[in-house]
């Protein structure tokens, strides 16, 4: 039963009602079977799981097979949850044009800044490398080869005066020739992981104790900054979400 409340809050966060989570664990521990059997299993009335079931459908999460005039309810690999994590993001790059036209947050709770140009950027970068301690996390979600090449001799610059200062970073990236390289070397190994293959990213995302970066990675160069204590949590519970569904990625072969 813990085991199933702790997955069962897992697939909350990625964006099930409790009752979709209850139904996909049931279907994904029963294998195909009928409605009234789920519904037991779940512990949900059976007139409420057809609807569940019906959204889980809508979701891929869940498919039909029909065998005589039977029908039974499949659930889908676990694997298929990552299209949940990949439409929340989907959500998040959506919503960077109103976050951007923010300033100051009505709360008087934290703060957001705009950075517009690639040097406002940078400036931004190295404010934010200076105000994380030795130790502390330094988390990144981003396409590593459209960061770097952004100015290839900064970036590169950064990278190592940030690891010389010791941070417990862990980066989060797409897949890339450049990425698979830097994950082999001694210094990412155990720190980086790949993203699904079929994942885009065009926002570099770093979370820091003091902070949350959004740095559009194309044309318009700018980022915001936002050190609102709720939103850091926030993003740092989907980066260990995301951290913990992707696995090892050590010797990737580029």
């Amino acid at each position: 039963m813990p085991n199933s409340l702790k997955l069962q809050r897992l697939l909350s966060d990625l964006g099930l009602s409790d009752k979709e989570s209850a139904v996909y664990l049931s279907a994904l521990a029963l294998g195909p079977s009928a409605v009234q059997k789920i519904a037991l299993h779940a512990g949900i009335k059976r007139t409420t799981v057809y609807s569940v079931l019906e959204s889980l459908k809508s979701k891929g999460m869940v498919s039909e097979q029909i065998s005589g005039f039977k029908v039974k309810y499949a659930a889908s690999p676990p694997a298929s949850l990552r299209s949940l994590m990949i439409n929340r993001l989907s959500i998040l790059e959506e919503a960077m044009p109103e976050l951007s036209a923010l300033y100051n947050l009505p709360t008087g709770e934290g703060l957001i800044k705009h950075y517009e140009g690639l040097d406002a950027v940078k400036s931004l970068y190295e404010d934010v490398l200076a105000g994380v301690k030795p130790g502390q996390d330094y988390l990144v979600l981003t396409d590593l080869f459209r960061w770097q090449r952004l100015d290839a001799k900064f970036f590169g610059d950064f990278a190592s005066r940030r690891d010389r200062k010791l941070v417990n970073l862990r980066v989060l990236t797409v897949h890339s020739a450049h990425a698979a390289k830097r994950i082999n070397s001694d210094v990412y190994i155990d720190r980086m992981r790949m993203l699904p293959v079929d994942m885009k990213i065009t926002t570099n995302l770093v979370i820091t104790p003091q902070c949350v970066v959004f740095h559009q990675l194309e044309p318009p160069v700018e980022a915001i900054m936002l050190n609102n204590r709720s939103v850091i949590h926030l993003h740092r519970e989907m980066f260990e979400l995301i951290w913990a569904s992707t696995g090892p990625s050590s010797k990737i072969v580029s």
